[in-house]
């Protein structure tokens, strides 16, 4: 079963949005939601990472 990814691609559209506000004069603020979908996604990272460092039957 391949691991989660729902929150990674969640964080980097989030990270893309303030990216381009930053390009478009404007301050880049991450907010609340960024922070918890950031989280959420490094959750996802390490899961996938003990995952994949199982001994494979």
């Amino acid at each position: 079963m391949p691991p989660a990814t729902d929150y990674i691609r969640h964080a980097a559209r989030l990270a893309r949005k303030i990216q381009m506000d930053a390009a478009m004069g404007g301050e880049p603020r991450p907010d609340a939601e960024f922070y918890k979908a950031l989280a959420k996604a490094f959750e996802e990272i390490a899961a996938g990472l003990e995952q994949g460092a199982k001994p494979r039957d």
